[in-house]
């Protein structure tokens, strides 16, 4: 039976016969998604030190969606344009869900920036350090915060972030 399911990240809907085993959005975890009339987006206020790690953390998000739509327009490797196009998708979408928590409009987001390297290995090496630098800033910024809300938030961004790690190790 199809059924209407909502990750609890981002507040993204999805419709299926089963639960996702990730955010087809974000890149949740399974256990971040529930049925969609079991949960709404909660309201709750945020400290000065969460905005500003909030905020650095949306600066982030763009940078890295930026670099990936680049990357992905830079190789020729089939296998990696999709894995780095569906990466930019999971960044912007991290964007979004940052904006939301600091009740901001979405970010301001370009495609035209040329912030990759020519070379695709170059692009993965980047890539992982990138995501080893996200991880290291949400996990500074997850010890700060006192909301529980950007706790989880930011709990899920570094399970996502160690995923992502794991598409370029071995291969660079």
């Amino acid at each position: 039976m199809v059924k209407v399911y909502r990750c609890k990240i981002c507040g993204e809907g999805y419709i299926g016969d089963e639960m996702p085993s990730h955010c087809p959005f974000c890149g949740a975890h399974k256990d971040r998604i529930v049925l969609a009339n079991q949960w709404s987006w909660p309201k709750f206020e945020l400290t000065d030190i969460s905005r500003k790690n909030l905020e650095e953390a949306l600066t982030l998000e763009i940078s890295n969606f930026e670099f990936y739509f680049c990357a992905a327009k830079k190789t020729d490797n089939e296998a990696d344009q999709t894995m780095f196009k569906r990466l930019a998708k999971i960044e912007r979408e991290h964007a979004d869900t940052i904006s939301k928590l600091l009740n901001a409009d979405g970010p301001d987001i370009s495609k035209k920036k040329d912030s990759c390297n020519p070379d695709n290995t170059d692009n993965l090496r980047e890539s992982h350090e990138r995501e080893e630098n996200a991880i290291k800033h949400y996990s500074a910024f997850l010890s700060q915060a006192t909301e529980e809300r950007v706790k989880e938030v930011f709990s899920a961004i570094i399970e996502i972030e160690k995923d992502h790690l794991s598409l370029t190790e071995g291969r660079i």
